[in-house]
């Protein structure tokens, strides 16, 4: 159960460094599938564990936003979880998507994306509204980490103002179509017309195509039409702890 209403106005710093260093915020993963649903990644979602119900990104994200070292903290939590994880179970030949905001992209940060790529193919999500400060210094990491076999997403894709710009100004390998854009296409030509160009304009620069929020076999049919290959949403699988995956990946 999503936990909303009286008890959103109770979360503040304290309250989140708390169930941060307790281990209440955790790394669920949800399966990223292609056209035959084989599972081919993983994306980490993040879920706070409190009173037997699940809180949600959406309801404490603004709040890790606005704390440089709030946001470290949680982003190596969730990292740190991961590595326990992978070192636990063993390597796995497998995707795994992680969002990371680039004012997060500290050295340690990337130090631990990097040990954890040794377990499991890691790539990286940045999202396609995030506000890159140091546009050059961002251009250098992403060049280190890729030298060691990141690989980069842009997450989100249509929510931002500057679509086709960061993508002309940064080497991604992926592309994820927002779910807002998957949302009733089987009715709405406008946006059937815009997966399409979004779908040609990838191919044109060598892009791999993931569309999100897929819930219906409609969509999941139109998507396949148009050329998509991978696929995530509720229609595959939801979001799930990590010991529920073990048998999905090993």
């Amino acid at each position: 159960m999503h936990l909303k209403g009286i008890f959103l106005m109770y979360i503040d710093k304290e309250l989140l460094l708390s169930a941060i260093t307790g281990g209440k915020i955790k790394p669920y993963l949800q399966p990223i599938v292609n056209h035959d649903i084989e599972i081919k990644g993983f994306e980490v979602l993040s879920r706070w564990e409190r009173h037997n119900s699940i809180i949600l990104p959406y309801d404490f994200i603004c709040l890790l936003k606005e704390n440089n070292a709030l946001l470290e903290r949680w982003t190596l939590s969730i990292i740190e979880q991961l590595i326990m994880f992978f070192i636990s179970n063993g390597k796995c030949n497998i995707d795994l998507h992680i969002n990371i905001y680039s004012k997060s992209f500290s050295e340690n940060i990337i130090e631990r994306i990097l040990f954890l790529n040794e377990y499991v193919n890691v790539v990286v999500e940045i999202l396609e509204d995030d506000f890159i400060e140091d546009e050059e210094d961002f251009k250098y990491k992403l060049m280190n980490m890729r030298s060691y076999g990141i690989q980069f997403a842009i997450d989100d894709f249509g929510c931002g103002f500057n679509n086709t710009d960061r993508l002309s100004k940064y080497k991604f390998d992926i592309l994820k179509i927002d779910r807002k854009f998957i949302l009733s296409i089987e009715n709405n030509l406008f946006k059937y017309n815009l997966i399409k160009n979004i779908i040609s304009l990838s191919d044109d620069v060598d892009l791999k195509i993931i569309a999100e929020g897929v819930e219906s076999v409609e969509q999941f049919k139109i998507l396949n039409i148009l050329g998509v290959k991978c696929f995530q949403g509720f229609l595959f699988y939801k979001a799930m702890p990590l010991n529920e995956t073990k048998e999905l990946i090993w």
